[in-house]
């Protein structure tokens, strides 16, 4: 389908549809890698100009943009469209307020770039005729360009001092190197060449695989190989964990926490909270440890859970059918009591084995339904995820959590396009991309969880237990994201706090810390979001009293992507006109 439909600006004024159309279509030919993974096939032969000067050229063009929101504001009058604007003001704005930061000079680290983003985009792309063979030789031919556009780009870094540190690039020759073969069907690349549908005929898919294996092994190989050389031999890392170490580090920090929970707060406002939240939950989690009849303290409890072997699983076998079980047999049939609608997307389980240290996470499928949700379990960590812990994964990950909302806003087509999706990716250039809405997005995630105790799914006082584990590690990302970045915590400080406060792995543990040392602010998200949703729904029952219908209270929350101001805005109004009914 062509980014040019019109379907989803409906019910908007004109003008507006006008300029959310003119926005969506930009960004779709701007960036042809995000528009393959939305499912618009236009540009599946293209890749994102990654030059110093196509970012400037982005800059401007929301500037323009932004021009235009202001001088439509004032002819518009339905609150549909002044709600949509303020989202679309709120998206544009964020892309011009982090763009001095030049978070785009850090394009690559442990868990993203073009050595773990480009396999996944060539997996998004259609593949069954001739033409879209070709398509895929296209973009492997471009490549070479666009790998040294990274590497000016990490050098131009190096000169103005704003780089990763050490642990965001550990690993990252070794997985570059993946790529550098001197056999083309060795290389991850190959794997569309080796799967060519029969309906293309023998001398067509000999001839394919013909240009894959010129283009593999003379362009693509050697321009992987100058990367990784670069990473392994040249590239400067910052010695200091602390963000606030690089150029305007402070008010880059600020920068981020805006980005990532879009609010005002401060880091110390954050930490604060942090701290409350963990003392909070704690109490919930003796009241299990007393239920278990155990006396020991919760720091004595949670050892002794996550050092015993019988928390665990002996394959990835084992782990993925009881993943199966939970997602599919115990989740699903409970939906119809918390939500109006399942989504029609459907949600697809996958077993990922990989070195990055993530547990689990989610990919949204496509808006026009040909490619599934994804929830990927990492399979090589199988010894590391608790069995306490995998139903609140489950409806983290799956339903009710990011599967059920990415899919809900997908399939409603009254939302402008460029709030139905986000660009799940590059968060290390953070805070210069347009927003991920983390607030919102890992708030109804985190949420969800608590959904838990609505769907009567924590009957088990372990999978309770992990629950609040789950919750107060949420709750500590507060205070070591912020300590880490702001007050001088150390690595190991940072490690030691959520080792007394939560039941996690010690692994799953470091790899966390090593994650909100790689995306600073992005992990105090979560909690902040949660915390809104909390607050809003509660605000509702208590002035609604036995009139408030959850359903519909998660269906306004599900139809308000965007920033926390935005979802207040329109909970409140619900909740006001609910009133006068």
């Amino acid at each position: 389908m062509s980014s040019s439909n019109d379907k989803p600006t409906r019910e908007i004024s004109p003008a507006l549809a006008d300029l959310c159309s003119d926005y969506w279509n930009w960004r779709m030919a701007d960036s042809p890698e995000f528009a393959s993974a939305v499912g618009i096939r236009d540009y599946d032969d293209q890749l994102d100009d990654l030059s110093f000067e196509a970012h400037q050229r982005r800059y401007d063009q929301c500037e323009a943009f932004l021009a235009r929101a202001r001088d439509l504001e004032p002819r518009l009058i339905r609150q549909q469209d002044l709600t949509n604007l303020k989202a679309f003001k709120a998206e544009i704005q964020a892309y011009v307020d982090g763009f001095r930061f030049q978070g785009f000079l850090m394009p690559i680290g442990y868990s993203e770039g073009v050595h773990v983003d480009f396999e996944r985009l060539v997996s998004y792309m259609t593949l069954e005729g001739v033409a879209d063979f070709e398509k895929v030789l296209a973009r492997y031919r471009r490549l070479p360009k666009q790998i040294d556009q990274i590497i000016l780009l990490m050098k131009k870094g190096v000169e103005m001092g704003v780089v990763h540190h050490h642990i965001s690039m550990k690993g990252v020759g070794k997985n570059i190197g993946r790529f550098v073969v001197s056999d083309a069907t060795k290389s991850p690349l190959w794997t569309p060449f080796s799967q060519i549908p029969d309906t293309i005929i023998k001398e067509q898919r000999d001839l394919l695989r013909e240009k894959a294996t010129e283009v593999i092994t003379h362009q693509v190989s050697p321009a992987f190989e100058k990367l990784r050389d670069y990473v392994d031999n040249e590239y400067i890392t910052r010695p200091d964990i602390a963000v606030t170490s690089l150029h305007e580090g402070e008010a880059r920090y600020e920068q981020l926490l805006k980005f990532h929970t879009s609010t005002n707060l401060s880091a110390e406002e954050i930490h604060q909270m942090g701290l409350e939240e963990v003392g909070r939950i704690q109490k919930e989690m003796a009241k299990i440890v007393e239920e278990l009849g155990f006396e020991m303290s919760v720091a004595e409890f949670s050892d002794m859970i996550r050092y015993d072997p019988k928390s665990y699983f002996n394959n990835p076998e084992d782990m993925m059918d009881k993943f199966k079980e939970i997602v599919y047999d115990t989740i699903e049939p409970k939906l119809e009591g918390i939500v109006r609608k399942r989504p029609k997307s459907d949600l697809e389980l996958v077993a990922s084995p990989s070195c990055d240290g993530v547990l689990g996470y989610y990919l949204a499928g496509s808006y026009d339904g040909s490619r599934p949700g994804k929830f990927y379990v990492n399979t090589q960590l199988y010894a590391s995820i608790p069995r306490y812990e995998m139903m609140t994964l489950c409806l983290h990950e799956g339903n009710p959590g990011h599967h059920l909302q990415a899919s809900h806003t997908m399939e409603s087509p009254h939302i402008p396009f460029f709030r139905r999706v986000i660009e799940d990716r590059n968060y290390q250039v953070s805070p210069s991309r347009f927003p991920i809405n983390t607030g919102y997005l890992e708030g109804w995630g985190l949420y969800s969880e608590d959904l838990g105790f609505d769907m009567n799914l924590y009957g088990d006082p372990y999978d309770r237990y992990g629950h609040y584990s789950y919750e107060i590690y949420r709750a500590c990302r507060l205070v070591v994201d912020t300590g880490m970045h702001a007050f001088s915590w150390s690595r190991d400080r940072a490690i030691d706090f959520m080792k007394q406060h939560t039941a996690l792995a010690t692994k799953n543990i470091e790899n966390e810390i090593d994650r909100y040392i790689t995306f600073p602010g992005q992990a105090v998200g979560y909690k902040v979001g949660e915390l809104k949703i909390w607050e809003l729904r509660k605000n509702a029952q208590r002035i609604l009293g036995e009139s408030f219908d959850l359903k519909e209270f998660h269906e306004i929350v599900l139809d308000s992507v965007g920033p926390l101001e935005v979802l207040e805005d329109e909970v409140t109004r619900w909740i006001e006109g609910e009133r006068k009914k």
